[in-house]
């Protein structure tokens, strides 16, 4: 078989790879020099070469999330993850579909992970849905500050696979520690709203407030960062009763 007849299979193949990547070994398996001259074939994306059409083309995919990395839903987008490691399967990079715009720093931690094993991918951006049942969690506790840790619960109706690939992405990416500070700096620019709403309605009015702010985040999906927080907050008696005043005093863990 050829290499390019090769190439076109491995690409019809895409989504049965990542359905179950266990069965199948790349194209160039044992050939350094294929390997190389599949990775060489990168190059032609960049700007002024042939595929710079290309390149751009899959950047404008991000538009739809305001440029947000899919990964950590919250750093703009500035370069493409080889879902499936060129490294590990270099007849597929510059497959369009294998290409996902990312942060630089999911792209640096994500790296060449490729669980042949287990078959333990993370979640593609194009072919996979993140579970739409609550599993993220914000946990809050109000002391001499305000605390801010964040969780995942398996629910009932997610099946032990896709909840093994949801860990994984959260470990892989460091979202528990990321989402943290993210939620730090949320908040603490968030103080005088609260203390506006507080002062003019009471807690239940900052309640009321925390509850609708959840369901703006949840519009981005219900394990959204901001919806898992805001969600939390809400249910705190704490924090809704004048707590949110210890915020400027949260340490970073």
């Amino acid at each position: 078989m050829g290499v390019r007849t090769g190439i076109i299979e491995a690409y019809g193949d895409y989504e049965d790879v990542l359905r179950d990547i266990r069965r199948f070994t790349s194209l160039a398996n044992g050939s350094d020099v294929l390997t190389k001259a599949l990775l060489g074939n990168y190059a032609l994306l960049d700007r002024g070469r042939p595929l710079e059409d290309l390149r751009n083309s899959i950047f404008r995919t991000a538009l739809s999330r305001n440029y947000r990395c899919p990964l950590c839903e919250r750093a703009q987008v500035c370069a493409l993850d080889h879902f499936l490691p060129k490294n590990h399967f270099p007849e597929y990079s510059i497959l369009a579909d294998n290409l996902i715009p990312v942060c630089e720093r999911c792209n640096r931690l994500k790296g060449d992970e490729c669980d042949r094993t287990d078959g333990l991918l993370m979640f593609h951006a194009y072919f996979d849905e993140f579970p739409d049942k609550e599993i993220l969690f914000a946990e809050i506790d109000v002391d001499n500050t305000v605390s801010i840790r964040y969780s995942l619960r398996r629910s009932s109706e997610i099946d032990n696979f896709t909840f093994e690939r949801v860990e994984k992405q959260f470990e892989i990416l460091g979202l528990f520690d990321f989402y943290q500070m993210e939620a730090v700096a949320e908040l603490t620019d968030q103080v005088d709203l609260c203390d506006e709403t507080y002062d003019s309605f009471g807690g239940s009015g900052l309640r009321s407030t925390l509850s609708a702010l959840a369901r703006g985040a949840e519009r981005k999906g219900v394990n959204h960062w901001k919806a898992a927080l805001y969600r939390a907050l809400s249910r705190n008696t704490e924090f809704c009763s004048g707590g949110y005043r210890k915020l400027l005093a949260t340490p970073m863990n």
